[in-house]
């Protein structure tokens, strides 16, 4: 396996000085332009990259990143660490690091009552942040930059984020089902102050205005999720005129609407077209599986650890990024 190309492999190569290839690559002393592009040159032909660990060791930097999952303070009780939605975005986080020398370190939900205590980060993300999150506060506090995946609505000066189209992913799936024949569809949100929940309710809310439709919300608790949502959809169904579809906010509410159908006897989807707002594996495996908006948490990871370490490097980031989703078409809406 060949070595890592050094500094003094660049300098070598350049013709010039350590000290000039390091001035060049961090704009520092007097480089002349041409002499800096040649070492940027001569940088991507070899391949090198600056050693993030004796960087931080100038600057005082830990080299560790921090990410907050939207945890509740029972651990044990919180269903938010079985969703794969989150597994997937932190085992991408933590490959985006690591591919910096970065370490990711998850912290534990009780750091906003605890502080840090002395753990090392150089900064955060937080990930599906309340209206002025104090998660996002504690960071910022201690002069540490965050990026937040999902917008922090108390923030709305914040660009320092990553989104779904919220919006426009609400439309898509309202008006797909609205394709399938659906005329009374129901919104299953949760009881929750999170900027995407928010988002989807008011592009709900609007499409139901704009297509003069019944406008057929009820709410769930987060914990437990399942639960909550079975018993929110029998009601629903229970109704005097019920939905024949129901667009499912949350994966954690998946399973429970699809036992809340069976119960009643409405066959899906047949009497009842099921659609969620986030691909899980509770919808992959669903029976029927339920179609769904895969949201790339991989993408939403790495664009955030990408944004939050051009913050801590003062260089130049897209800020806010937004990823598009993807309608993962399923059997639920009769789609295959």
């Amino acid at each position: 396996m060949a070595a890592r190309p050094t500094i003094r492999d660049v300098a070598k190569a350049a013709g010039v000085s350590v000290t000039t290839v390091s001035h060049a690559l961090n704009d520092k002393g007097r480089v002349d332009p041409a002499t800096r592009a040649l070492v940027v040159q001569v940088v991507r032909q070899l391949g090198y990259r600056a050693n993030r660990h004796a960087r931080g060791l100038r600057s005082g930097r830990s080299g560790a990143l921090a990410l907050l999952l939207p945890v509740q303070a029972d651990v044990r009780a919180d269903e938010a660490l079985s969703l794969d939605f989150y597994m997937r975005l932190a085992s991408a986080a933590a490959t985006a690091a690591f591919s910096q020398e970065q370490a990711l370190m998850l912290l534990p939900p009780r750091i906003v009552q605890t502080g840090l205590r002395g753990l090392g980060v150089d900064g955060g993300i937080v990930v599906d942040p309340s209206p002025l999150d104090p998660r996002v506060s504690l960071l910022t506090e201690l002069g540490l930059p965050v990026v937040t995946i999902e917008r922090d609505l108390g923030r709305p000066d914040d660009r320092w984020y990553v989104a779904s189209e919220t919006d426009a992913n609400t439309r898509q799936v309202l008006d797909h089902l609205a394709a399938q024949g659906a005329r009374r569809i129901a919104l299953l949100v949760p009881k929750t102050d999170w900027g995407w929940a928010s988002e989807t309710l008011n592009a709900y809310d609007s499409w139901v205005r704009e297509h003069d439709a019944p406008r057929l919300i009820v709410s769930a608790a987060m914990q437990p999720g399942e639960e909550s949502a079975f018993l929110a959809t029998q009601r629903l169904l229970d109704g005097r005129r019920p939905p024949d579809a129901v667009f499912v906010a949350a994966a954690r509410f998946v399973r429970g609407v699809l036992r809340a159908a069976k119960a009643n006897g409405r066959r899906v989807p047949e009497e009842l077209l099921i659609a969620a707002g986030v691909d899980s594996i509770q919808a992959r495996e669903g029976d029927p599986p339920v179609t769904a908006l895969d949201l790339h948490p991989e993408r939403q990871a790495e664009a955030a650890v990408e944004m939050l370490l051009a913050r801590l490097d003062d260089g130049q980031v897209e800020a806010p990024r937004h990823i598009p989703a993807t309608l993962r078409l399923r059997a639920s809406t009769g789609a295959v």
